[in-house]
C-alpha cells in the first residue's frame, strides 16, 4: 500500500489501456538506476534512482554534462515504479509525455551518506555505475517554485571529470539496452542487442565492468621508513585484475588481456566466494619454502594451471561502487571483510604491515625472499605509475627482450640473448646461460624457430655476440636473475626463470620511415597515437610514435617529477621542420592524464598537469616535444620546492668550462648545506637543482638564487656574469637564477630536447660528470637507475648561512 501511495501521482497522470508504460511491478535491485531520452513536448533525460521501492525522478532540460562547472536543471517529477526502469517504446500523442522513450543509460548508484538526509537537506551525492555516467555526481536543490522543484544535476570533480567538454555525451543517440535509434524506437524495430527488461541491470553493470589500467610501482634502492607508510611482500608472479560478478569471473593481465582460462583454479576460487567487486592481486605458485616461484607458475601454467593461488591486494569496486578514491587502509580493511580467510584457499590477501620497513625488508631478504612493495597508507588508487607506491628487491631480477639464441650441437640450444629498453629503443645486454631443462630448451627453440631472421633486429650493440648467433624477431619476453651489470652494460650470471606472457615486447624501431607507416605499437597506450608515422626530427628520422615510445620508457623516471607540478609544453605538431610554439594551458580534447593546476595568483587560466603515462601520451599525441616544470607542486603552488640554476655559456666556451663551473656552484651550495644535484641539458649547458622542503616562499627562494648568482659573478667576474644582457656574456656563463620566479619554468629532467638530433635533459651523478665530453647527446645516459638517488627524500631549507648570503649579494647590480 506504502508504495501504491507513493505512485498516486503516477498513476493519476495515465490512461494505462492507451499508454504501454508499465502500471507497476519489476524486481528491485536496491540501487539500479536509469537515464531515458524523452522527446516529448520539450525533449529532455529523465534521471531515476532507485530508493524506497520506487525510481525517483528528476527531468533534466539538457544533456547530462561530465563538465563541473556545467549545471543542468533537473526538475523533480512524480516517483514511477521500478519496471519503469526497463521501459523504452512509444508513448502515443495525446498522452501524458506523448513521444519516444529511449533507456539512454543504466546501471547501478551508491549514496554518499545518508540519501533520506540529503533528499530532505537538498544536497544529494551519489556514485554512478553506468554505461554512460559514472563516477560521482550532485543533486543539489534550488530554492522552491510554488509550482515545481528545480534542483541542479552536477558532476563532481573526480578523475572522471571531462573538465571544458560540456557535450561529451551529445553524440550518444543510441539506446543503452537495445541499441536502436529515435527512429527505430518509433517505427517499432525489434532490438539490436538484449532488452533491458529482462537484464539485471546490477549484475550486468559488475559482469561487463571496463578493465582498469593498474597503479604501477617504482623502484628504489633502500626501504622506507615511517608509519605513513604500509608494507607487503613483493611476489614472484603475474599481476591479474580480477572483475567477480557472482559465478561470472574475468582475469585481465596487467595489459588488460583476458587470460581467465589460463588460470582455471583461480576461476573456480573466486567463484566460490561468490563476489560482486573487481580486485587486484598476483597469481602465484608457492614452493617448498613458502616463497613464490616464478619458474615454477610457468611450469604449472604449462599443465594446466594447478596449485596457483590468487593473493589479493586491493579491492577497486565493490557492489557497485568504486573503491578507488577511499584511502589505500580503508580498501583494505573492505578486501579482508570481502575475503574469508580459509586455510589452503585457492584466494587469499596479501598480508601487510604498517610501518617497519627496514625491519620488515631485512628479514624477507634472510628468508630468500624477492623483496617488498612499500605503499603510502593515505593514497588513493591511480592508474600509471606513481611514487606512493614503491617496490625494494632483494634480488636482482630482469624483465629482458629475447633477440637470440645461440645453437649447440647437442642440445637445442645453449643459450638465449637478450636485449634490454632504453630510451625507446633496445640495446643487446648478453647471454642468458643458466636454468633451462631439457622441456624448457625444447619449448624455447620451437617458438623462437618460426621468427629466425637474417640479422639482428634494430637495435644497439656495443658488445657483439661470438660465436654467430641465431637472430630471431623480438617478440617474446623472458624474466630473468643475475647477480648485476659488468662494465660495458651486459647482464652477469643471468639464470632464464621463465617467459612472461603478460606484457608485449617493443616494436622495433625503424631504420627509415620513408618507406611505410609503423604498424600499431604493442602497449595499449601507444594505439592512441594517431600519424605515427610524422617524422618529428627531421635529421634523425624521429618519428611521433617514436616520441610516444620515448616518454612511455621514461615515464617511470619523469612521473616524480610530474606529480602535481604545473607544466609547459613546447609543442612541433608537424615536426621541427614546422612551426614551434609553447603552451601552458589545456585545450580542448586534452583530456587522459591532464590535470589542472589554478592559477595561485587568481589571474590566469589554470596551468597544466600532467599524470603519468596517460598523461604523456597524450603530451606525445598534441605534439609536444619539451616538457617544461615549474618549481612548484600542488598543493601549495606558493613555495618552491627545488632551486635551479641554468649554467647558460656563450658559444665559444668549451663544454669542460661549463662542467667546472657546474662543480664549483655545487661546492657554494654545498658551503651552505644545500645538496645539489646536476643535469646535463640536452645542448652545452647544466643544471644544478637543490631539492626543497617546500616551506619558504617564492620571494626567499628568488633572492636566494639571485644572491648566488650575483655572488659567484662578483667573486669571479671573468667567468660569470648574472644578469640576461646577452652584450655582457662574451666568453662568460651566464648564471640563470630567473628559474626561480613565480610561474617561470625549467626543463623537466628526461624531456627530449628540440634539437636536429633528439637529445633529452638528462640527469647524471656527478662522478657521471666528471667524465661527459660534450652534453649535446646524453640519449645514453638514460640507462639502469635513476642517477639522481634520494632526490625526493631530500627536505631541505635555507640555513641562516644562506640567507646571509642572498642579503649580502642578492641587490647588487
Amino acid at each position: 500500500m506504502a508504495r501504491r501511495r507513493a505512485l498516486a501521482a503516477y498513476d493519476a497522470k495515465r490512461d494505462f489501456t492507451r499508454t504501454p508504460e508499465p502500471k507497476g511491478g519489476g524486481e528491485t535491485a536496491g540501487n539500479s538506476f536509469v537515464v531515458q531520452k524523452h522527446w516529448a513536448r520539450r525533449t529532455h533525460y529523465d534521471f531515476r534512482i532507485e530508493l524506497d521501492g520506487v525510481l525517483l525522478s528528476w527531468a533534466v532540460t539538457k544533456t547530462p554534462s561530465l563538465d563541473p562547472a556545467v549545471k543542468r536543471l533537473a526538475v523533480r517529477t512524480e516517483n514511477h515504479p521500478i519496471a519503469y526502469g526497463g521501459f523504452e517504446g512509444l508513448i502515443p500523442t495525446g498522452e501524458y509525455g506523448g513521444g519516444a522513450v529511449m533507456i539512454w543509460d543504466r546501471g547501478t548508484w551508491a549514496p554518499q551518506g545518508d540519501p533520506h538526509e540529503g533528499l530532505e537537506k537538498g544536497s544529494l551525492k551519489v556514485e554512478l555505475n553506468g554505461e554512460r555516467m559514472k563516477g560521482g555526481w550532485a543533486l543539489v536543490r534550488l530554492k522552491q517554485e510554488a509550482t515545481r522543484e528545480n534542483w541542479l544535476l552536477i558532476k563532481e570533480k573526480d578523475e572522471l571529470a571531462a573538465p571544458d567538454d560540456a557535450d561529451a555525451f551529445e553524440a550518444l543517440e543510441t539506446s543503452a539496452a537495445t541499441g536502436r535509434t529515435r527512429a527505430e524506437i518509433e517505427a517499432g524495430a525489434p532490438p539490436k542487442r538484449e532488452s533491458a527488461s529482462t537484464v539485471d541491470p546490477r549484475a550486468e553493470a559488475k559482469a561487463s565492468s571496463a578493465f582498469i589500467p593498474p597503479m604501477l610501482c617504482e623502484t628504489r634502492d633502500s626501504p622506507l621508513e615511517g608509519d605513513d607508510w604500509l608494507h607487503e611482500l613483493k611476489y614472484d608472479g603475474y599481476r591479474l585484475q580480477a572483475h567477480c560478478a557472482g559465478r561470472e569471473v574475468c582475469l585481465f593481465t596487467r595489459e588488460g588481456h583476458d587470460w581467465t582460462k589460463r588460470f582455471p583454479a583461480v576461476e573456480r576460487g573466486l567463484q566460490k566466494l561468490d563476489l560482486h567487486a573487481v580486485l587486484d592481486g598476483e597469481a602465484v605458485v608457492f614452493d617448498e619454502n613458502g616463497l613464490s616461484s616464478f619458474a615454477k607458475l610457468v611450469a604449472s601454467l604449462e599443465t594446466g594451471g594447478r596449485h596457483v593461488f590468487y593473493v589479493a591486494f586491493d579491492i577497486l569496486r565493490e557492489g557497485g561502487r568504486d573503491l578507488r578514491t577511499l584511502l589505500l587502509t580503508e580498501r583494505k580493511a573492505r578486501l579482508e571483510a570481502a575475503l574469508p580467510k580459509v586455510d589452503g584457499a585457492a584466494v587469499r590477501v596479501s598480508p601487510w604491515f604498517l610501518g617497519g620497513g627496514p625491519e620488515i625488508f631485512a628479514k624477507v631478504a634472510a628468508a630468500g625472499g624477492e623483496g617488498i612493495i612499500s605503499k603510502k597508507a593515505a593514497s588513493a588508487y591511480k592508474s600509471g605509475r606513481s611514487p606512493q607506491w614503491v617496490k625494494v628487491k632483494a634480488v636482482a631480477r630482469a624483465d629482458v627482450v629475447i633477440v637470440g639464441y645461440s645453437p649447440s650441437e647437442k642440445r637445442p640450444l645453449a643459450s638465449l640473448l637478450a636485449a634490454v629498453e632504453e630510451g625507446g629503443r633496445l640495446r643487446y645486454a648478453g647471454r642468458i646461460g643458466t636454468g633451462y631443462t631439457a622441456d624448457t630448451l625444447a619449448r624455447l627453440r620451437a617458438a623462437l624457430d618460426p621468427i629466425r631472421r637474417d640479422g639482428p633486429p634494430e637495435m644497439d650493440i656495443a658488445v657483439k655476440p661470438h660465436p654467430q648467433p641465431v637472430w630471431v624477431e623480438p617478440r617474446h619476453r623472458a624474466e630473468v636473475a643475475f647477480t648485476g651489470w659488468t662494465g660495458d652494460g651486459q647482464l652477469r650470471h643471468a639464470r632464464y626463470l621463465g617467459l612472461r606472457e603478460d606484457t608485449a615486447p617493443p616494436k622495433p624501431r625503424r631504420a627509415s620511415v620513408a618507406k611505410a607507416a609503423p604498424e600499431p605499437a604493442a602497449p595499449a597506450l601507444l594505439r592512441r597515437i594517431t600519424h605515427g608515422e610524422r617524422v618529428m626530427f627531421p635529421k634523425t628520422g624521429m618519428t611521433k610514435l617514436q616520441v610516444a615510445e620515448y616518454y612511455l620508457g621514461a615515464a617511470p623516471l619523469i612521473a616524480p617529477h610530474l606529480d602535481g607540478r604545473p607544466v609547459s609544453f613546447l609543442r612541433a605538431p608537424e615536426g621541427l621542420g614546422e612551426e614551434t610554439f609553447f603552451q601552458r594551458h589545456i585545450l580542448l580534447g586534452m583530456k587522459r592524464g591532464v590535470g589542472r593546476a589554478p592559477d595561485p595568483a587568481g589571474t590566469h587560466k589554470d596551468y597544466i598537469t600532467l599524470v603519468g603515462e596517460e598523461g604523456l601520451i597524450t603530451a606525445a599525441q598534441f605534439g609536444v616535444i619539451e616538457l617544461h616544470a615549474w618549481g612548484a607542486r600542488l598543493p601549495n603552488l606558493n613555495c618552491p620546492d627545488r632551486v635551479v640554476f641554468d649554467l647558460d655559456p656563450d658559444e665559444s666556451l668549451p663544454f669542460s668550462t661549463v662542467r667546472a663551473a657546474a662543480f664549483e656552484l655545487r661546492d657554494v651550495l654545498a658551503s651552505l648545506d644545500l645538496k645539489s644535484f646536476a643535469m646535463a641539458t640536452g645542448g652545452k649547458g647544466v643544471h644544478v637543482i637543490a631539492p626543497l622542503s617546500g616551506e619558504q616562499s617564492w620571494d626567499v627562494i628568488e633572492a636566494f638564487a639571485s644572491g648566488v648568482a650575483r655572488g659567484l659573478a662578483k667573486a669571479a667576474p671573468e667567468r660569470y656574469v648574472a644578469v640576461m644582457s646577452k652584450a655582457k656574456r662574451g666568453g662568460k656563463i651566464f648564471i640563470d637564477w630567473l628559474r626561480n620566479q613565480r610561474s617561470a619554468t625549467a626543463i623537466m629532467p628526461w624531456s627530449l630536447r628540440a634539437r636536429d638530433t633528439a637529445t633529452i635533459a638528462a640527469p647524471v651523478t656527478w662522478e657521471s660528470l666528471k667524465a661527459l665530453k660534450n652534453a649535446a647527446t646524453p640519449q645514453s645516459l638514460a640507462q639502469g637507475p635513476d642517477p639522481w638517488t634520494g632526490f625526493f627524500e631530500l627536505k631541505q631549507s635555507l640555513s641562516k648561512a644562506a640567507i646571509d648570503y642572498l642579503r649580502r649579494y642578492a641587490t647588487e647590480k
